[in-house]
């Protein structure tokens, strides 16, 4: 069998996928990890519970370089204090009135 044979014993269409979804997972509850393509593009990846390496996304994003941790967690500024009127809510209502239905 060649790879490129091989690798397609590992991949499902979409359609496939849709119309025979018990029986790729179970493929996959045995251990297989299956490719999913749409008009054969790679487009998901479905692999069996236990190879998965699960690990928060913010770790993986900091140690990615793509993202840092907050030097004051749980920091919120100041609101400042309202008069109790609510000018934004009046504005958008005097607009609505002034459109023609």
């Amino acid at each position: 069998m060649t790879a490129a044979a091989h690798d397609d014993d590992h991949t499902v269409g979409l359609r496939q996928l849709r119309h025979n979804t018990s029986e790729v997972l179970a493929r996959v509850r045995h251990g297989e990890t299956i490719d999913v393509t749409e008009y054969g593009r790679l487009i998901a990846r479905i692999v069996p519970v236990e190879d998965r390496t699960p690990t928060p996304i913010m770790r993986q994003l900091v140690d990615a370089g793509r993202a840092r941790l907050a030097t004051r967690p749980g920091y919120r500024p100041k609101m400042r204090p309202s008069d109790g009127t609510n000018r934004l809510g009046d504005a958008l209502a005097e607009l609505r009135d002034e459109e023609s239905w």
